[in-house]
């Protein structure tokens, strides 16, 4: 029903934010008119798919060729405060924030085709993303490689990190001790290196020097 009114009425977005202020109280659907009333009389606009590299001099350049730019707010990792791939652009009428969205929308920039929608209106904490890292939640899930955004998905890339120091940590063990020792499961290489010397030990028993002279012999 979203996206059959948004073909309708191109200021009505098909994405729904959840953390929209709504009345208290207010019903699903009651939520979605004031959703919708708020996106009819905004005057910012959301862009994403941006690639992490761009900068807002680039934004504000691109941008204020729709109107006069009265805030341009980048979004940032919630953790590292680096640019994540979006951001919110006010204007001072909503004459220029329909322009942004009906000449804008879909431009190259950095290589990328760039999405511009009606926004709400930006509150303070809408420019970190919502990603459980910190980053946006569509970034952790995504599973191909995209150098524009960080390569791959946040998610995908502790996989690999974490192939990478397994496949380490084996490689190290089996150099040092072999390949036996790799699969016993030794907590650290000193334990290791301690069992290998018991087992050499067991394997050969110390023997008695000829040469050694006891204390008492003659």
């Amino acid at each position: 029903m979203a996206r059959l009114l948004k073909l309708l009425d191109p200021t009505i977005s098909a994405y729904f934010d959840r953390r929209f202020p709504s009345s208290a109280h207010a019903s699903d659907a009651q939520k979605r008119i004031e959703f919708d009333e708020a996106l009819r009389t905004s005057t910012t606009v959301y862009i994403g798919n941006l690639a992490f590299t761009t900068s807002d001099f680039q934004l504000y350049e691109l941008f204020s060729k729709a109107g006069d730019i009265k805030r341009l707010i980048m979004g940032l990792d919630a953790n590292k405060r680096t640019p994540c791939g979006f951001c919110f652009v006010s204007y001072f009428t909503r004459k220029d924030a329909e322009s942004a969205v009906k000449y804008i929308n879909g431009s190259m920039m950095d290589g990328r085709s760039i999405r511009v929608d009606h926004d709400w209106g930006f509150v303070e904490g809408r420019q970190f993303g919502r990603g459980k890292t910190g980053g946006q939640v569509r970034d952790e899930h995504r599973t191909d490689f995209d150098q524009g955004r960080g390569g791959y998905g946040t998610l995908m890339w502790q996989e690999i990190e974490a192939r990478q120091l397994n496949a380490v940590g084996q490689d190290d063990l089996e150099a040092t001790y072999g390949q036996r020792e790799v699969h016993v499961g030794y907590p650290n290489k000193a334990t290791a290196a301690r069992k290998q010397q018991r087992r050499e030990n067991d394997a050969y028993p110390a023997q008695r020097n000829p040469r050694a002279r006891d204390d008492d012999d003659d």
